[in-house]
């Protein structure tokens, strides 16, 4: 029975190259992504190599420059700890900065110093292992299952087939289609495992609950086909209505949600702020410096009597020109930040009408590439930022000299990575479809004989 069934689903050409396009998409996919990875972790590795030599430069001078000179080149690294599971499932960590390189100026003009591309734009994803199973899967699906009973009924063998007690044919449809997900589920196997052995993966319960997750959402799209097969129609039928559904689920509603999100919600707002703040930096060397520094004394009082200096130009002014450039469209930027929440919140309430939406935002949340992952990211390099900008100003007001001992006290970049710590993903919802694909599959097979 098991040589019969291999050969019933290895016989059409289209069945073979099918099977070949995925499994090598999905090989190409681990390797383009592997290699990915392992660039951005050496430039996250070099970059902090870079600081230290630089520091160690300084230090071997005897006579070190000050603290404003100092801190205008001194870029300190940053780094998104993406774990490995980012190579698989890129979400946000394709389109953003994972590397920022921060010195004390305005914040604003360093977080968006990168090519113009709207993350919002590519909601879709690129090329990785999690396009691979959330978009290739369910049309090798089809192709598997979706035409297996219009099949035996063009060839004659279905009304022999129902001829005989226990249900005979119906038995076979369902054999045929649990043999054709093993395979499905095999194939998952080998491009998780794969993935384990080039990455390094643990084969601990992250592991398990997006293999897990993977085979869950494998299994709906074959729940899908069946219920296309029970309304007994053409292949050509069952075909377009898998097509049509497959369009549906993984294009057509996720495209809906993202273009109705982007209408309502602003994703402009962080250009609009850099560009303001550049203004304002602008413009301030035309106007009263210390008008300048009063008002920066207002956030830091401690220096209220240390503002004047002479000359045309003192580091800090120019510092606390910086921060009064940020504070100006600070209020912007913390709607921003309440708007991208507010988005999140709806992305994952209206997933539920996509399968296909819903399994990739899981998979990039518990890899954790999703956007609360990264504006956790964007939180502690702001907060970093603020560290370095408070570390310099008792050096900048009250003219201190910088000694060796300083240049090593240089505050540096810890990552907080709690919430990569995921929790067990929400698969309720691929849970139901699955029950009530299940359900309509069987009553319909059962109430109809099809002949």
């Amino acid at each position: 029975m098991l040589k019969f069934e291999l050969k019933r689903l290895f016989q059409g050409a289209a069945t073979k190259i099918s099977l070949l396009v995925f499994i090598l998409s999905g090989l190409l996919a681990i390797y383009l992504g592997a290699n990915s990875y392992k660039s951005l972790r050496i430039d996250q590795v070099k970059s902090s190599i870079v600081f230290e030599k630089e520091r160690e430069y300084i230090k071997s001078k005897e006579s070190i420059p000050e603290m404003g000179s100092l801190a205008y080149y001194a870029y300190a690294p940053t780094a998104w700890q993406l774990s490995p599971w980012a190579a698989l499932f890129n979400g946000q960590s394709q389109n953003n900065l994972v590397a920022m390189k921060i010195n004390a100026l305005a914040l604003q003009g360093q977080i968006h110093n990168k090519e113009a591309i709207n993350p919002a734009k590519h909601r879709a994803g690129g090329f990785d292992l999690g396009f691979v199973l959330a978009y290739m899967l369910p049309v090798l699906i089809g192709v598997l299952s979706v035409n297996l009973l219009s099949e035996e009924r063009q060839s004659g063998r279905w009304r022999m087939l129902s001829a005989f007690a226990n249900h005979t044919a119906k038995k076979l449809i369902f054999r045929a289609i649990l043999w054709r997900y093993i395979l499905i589920v095999l194939m998952i196997s080998v491009l998780f495992l794969v993935s384990a052995v080039l990455l390094s993966l643990p084969l601990d319960g992250l592991f398990f609950t997006l293999y897990g997750l993977s085979c869950a959402y494998a299994l709906l799209w074959f729940l899908i086909a069946t219920v296309i097969m029970s309304f007994n129609q053409s292949s050509l039928f069952n075909s377009l209505a898998f097509i049509s559904t497959w369009l549906l689920f993984a294009v057509l509603v996720p495209g809906f949600i993202h273009l109705t999100l982007n209408n309502q919600f602003d994703n402009t707002a962080p250009l609009k702020a850099a560009t303001s703040q550049r203004l304002i930096l602008n413009d301030g060397w035309d106007q009263d410096k210390q008008a300048a520094l009063a008002e920066f004394t207002q956030q830091y009082p401690e220096y209220a009597d240390k503002t004047e200096y002479e000359g045309r130009f003192h580091w800090k002014w120019y510092y606390a020109m910086h921060q009064l450039s940020d504070l100006s469209v600070q209020d912007q930027w913390q709607a921003h930040l309440v708007q991208q929440q507010q988005s999140q919140r709806w992305l994952t309430q209206l997933s539920f009408l996509s399968p296909t939406l819903f399994f990739q935002n899981q998979l990039n949340q518990q890899a954790g590439t999703d956007n609360q992952a990264y504006w956790h990211y964007l939180t502690q390099v702001s907060a970093y930022h603020q560290q370095i900008r408070e570390f310099i100003y008792p050096y900048l007001f009250n003219d201190t000299p910088v000694t060796h001992a300083d240049v090593d006290a240089f505050p540096e970049f810890t990552y907080t990575d709690e919430l990569n710590e995921q929790g067990a993903p929400s698969g309720w919802l691929i849970l139901l479809f699955i029950i009530a694909l299940g359900l309509v599959s069987q009553i319909r097979f059962k109430q109809h004989q099809f002949v």
